[in-house]
């Protein structure tokens, strides 16, 4: 596990403007991940690898994605299957400026975000286990986010419903992202989405690319489907 000091000096590399107040409950929460991936897997990351691809690459991607594609100060956001908390939570911790809500249908990890919660004394931020596809919170948020949760496709149509007229849905992927827009057409068409691209810096060892929309119009009838619909037909579609 990184010391303090030693996790302070690689956020400052990438970070020069993090306060001290920053600084220390992004330790903690490192802390945290690390105290509990002991315990059971909750992420691949550890020690420099977890500080530098998960949680600092995490703001530095949220830093373009306000400068690039939506300001999100005051702003209400949603983050679809977090699992540790990535790519959102350490941009919160990092700003927190805008209200989050966690969608988190694991147990384990739903009980691990609220650890974080609780120790950081975070505010402005809910949590709960449930599948996206099942809520009802219709056009609620400003902005949603998701990283390798699922398919582009299956992303498309889960958020689609939650996001307000005018909001944007931002999906993180890697350099497969072309395919996976290829298997997006039916639900693209359905729900009438226009895609768009951008390919971020390699801050580490990662490409990433962000596929984005503007939500323009009302969710079409009928969707989204359950999960076990659109998992059976999907590919029947595309």
């Amino acid at each position: 596990m990184l010391t303090e000091k030693e996790s302070n000096n690689l956020i400052l590399q990438s970070l020069p403007q993090c306060s001290k107040e920053v600084l220390k409950k992004l330790y903690e929460y490192y802390q945290l991940i690390e105290q509990e991936n002991s315990k059971y897997n909750l992420t691949g990351f550890y020690n420099e690898k977890l500080l530098k691809e998960a949680i600092i690459e995490s703001i530095l991607i949220f830093l373009d994605i306000e400068k690039n594609i939506c300001n999100l100060t005051n702003k209400s956001v949603l983050d679809i299957g977090s699992g540790a908390g990535f790519p959102i939570l350490p941009y919160f911790i990092y700003k927190q400026d805008f209200s989050l809500t966690i969608y988190e249908p694991q147990s384990k990890r739903v009980n691990f975000l609220n650890l974080v919660k609780n120790e950081l004394k975070l505010k402005n931020i809910d949590i709960q286990k449930i599948r996206a596809e099942d809520s009802n919170q219709i056009e609620c948020f400003d902005f949603i986010s998701a990283r390798a949760v699922s398919e582009l496709k299956n992303l498309l149509e889960i958020s689609h419903h939650l996001l307000k007229i005018n909001g944007i849905a931002c999906f993180l992927k890697s350099n497969k992202y072309q395919q996976e827009i290829a298997n997006s057409n039916f639900i693209v068409n359905k729900l009438n989405i226009n895609l768009k691209t951008k390919i971020l810096p390699i801050y580490f060892n990662i490409e990433n690319v962000l596929i984005f929309h503007q939500k323009l119009i009302k969710t079409a009838s009928g969707f989204p489907r359950k999960w076990s619909l659109i998992i059976k037909n999907n590919l029947k579609n595309n």
